[in-house]
């Protein structure tokens, strides 16, 4: 499964996972991924995933009023999970061009059915009502990484 973003290539990039969810409905769980193993187990739909550095999930965490839905750290990779509903990760392209961050280089990955239970450590695990907003994490998102990248690029001021 390919994306096309319609912009430059290395503005942001979207990963499209190839990852067999093949586990019994829950209703319970959060899209449908938790339950006991069966030999009837069918199909569901896996939720999309923003990845982005883990000092601009800090940041993302911080905000007030920020729904962030679930969260996952992933210290061997030094980056922050934000869990999307199935289908998120088509749309965060088109957004951003709306939210008018085409063009700007942003350090964010969009994971395309990414497996949840990979996570190694859960800031805000999934559940029930935790659902993302998904135009105010996305312009969150792109707002801390484009922060994040002014701070690296910043130079001391010389002063003669």
């Amino acid at each position: 499964m390919a994306y096309s973003t319609g912009a430059a290539p290395g503005l942001f990039r979207i990963r499209p996972r190839d990852v067999d969810f093949r586990r019994p409905r829950n209703p319970t769980s959060p899209w449908s991924l938790g339950g006991l193993p069966g030999p009837a187990a069918e199909p569901v739909d896996a939720p999309d995933a923003l990845e982005v550095p883990e000092a601009v999930g800090r940041a993302l965490l911080r905000r007030r009023g920020l729904r962030t839905g679930a969260v996952a750290r992933m210290p061997a990779a030094g980056r922050t999970r934000f869990l999307l509903p199935p289908g998120s990760a088509e749309e965060v392209p088109g957004l951003l061009e709306w939210l008018e961050w085409g063009g700007i280089a942003l350090d964010l990955t969009v994971l395309a059915a990414c497996d949840p239970w990979e996570a190694a450590v859960w800031l805000r695990p999934p559940g029930q009502g935790c659902e993302a907003d998904l135009v105010g994490l996305v312009s969150a998102a792109a707002t801390e990484c484009h922060r994040a990248r002014l701070v690296r690029a910043t130079q001391p001021f010389a002063f003669s």
